[in-house]
């Protein structure tokens, strides 16, 4: 068995890998790279989640200082913010650690992160590195899209929300499958692990907001089935599971009004 130095060591291995694989999945011309690095980025970022939640667990049991939960709050803005808060929310909920709150604003989405810090890091990570991918495939897409010369301008800019919450929707179904494959192949017991993490997570966010209730969803208009499927096209470069894909890509497609 590992000590909580060796974990530590192999965590941070890891961690550096993964900022190299992103930084290679933006930057990379090429779409068949791209999705190499990506897929392999996501799945080592679910491994290292689960590492460091263990080393958390451990440190724990020894009456060590365990790892701070915080708080990181970020904002989006412009006609496309709401499909892309939803996006953004089904990938950070897909990881199982971290939770997510929002306000709204005249002209914004406010969006708070909530949770280890290790996890909070990555996960704003792979934000940054997802919606520098979409916006390239988004571009793409619309330059190409047939029907475009027929729509009035509100129903372009459904359009193209359709095809970013498709796409971010996308990634999300399959990082939820990989975290459910990598936590049953990990150590017995790393279920109880990540369900302690998770508890540290809704204690930190009812000591910050004691008085919290759930709002009403609010409301979005959608775009066009063909936009849907395509932004679940596009999110499949981001691949994490080859196996799980092609299942998950013919449901959403299958379902062009994402709730």
């Amino acid at each position: 068995m590992e000590t909580v130095s060796q974990a530590g060591k192999k965590a941070e291995k890891t961690l550096k890998l993964i900022t190299k694989l992103l930084a290679k999945a933006e930057s990379t011309p090429f779409p068949a790279e791209a999705q190499t690095f990506q897929e392999h980025a996501e799945r080592l970022m679910v491994r290292y989640g689960i590492e460091q939640a263990s080393i958390d667990a451990a440190a724990g049991k020894a009456g060590k200082p365990q790892e701070p939960m915080v708080e990181q709050r970020f904002e989006l803005s412009g006609q496309y913010r709401v499909g892309l808060a939803r996006g953004f929310t089904l990938i950070a909920m897909a990881f199982n650690t971290v939770r997510v709150l929002q306000a709204n604003t005249s002209a914004a989405k406010i969006m708070y992160l909530i949770g280890a810090e290790s996890d909070v890091a990555q996960i704003l990570r792979l934000f940054a590195s997802l919606k520098l991918q979409l916006e390239t495939a988004l571009q793409a897409w619309w330059l190409d899209y047939r029907y475009k010369p027929y729509l009035t301008p509100h129903e372009k800019t459904l359009e193209r929300r359709q095809f970013q919450l498709a796409f971010l929707a996308t990634v999300a179904h399959r990082i939820e499958a990989v975290h459910s494959s990598e936590a049953a192949a990990a150590e017995p017991g790393t279920s109880i692990v990540l369900a302690g993490r998770r508890e540290r997570a809704d204690e930190h966010v009812q000591a910050l907001y004691p008085a919290l209730r759930s709002a009403r969803r609010q409301p979005m208009s959608y775009g066009s089935s063909s936009a849907h499927a395509a932004g679940s096209h596009a999110g499949t470069m981001a691949s994490v599971n080859g196996a799980v894909d092609a299942a998950r890509h013919a449901a959403l497609v299958g379902d062009p009004r994402i709730p």
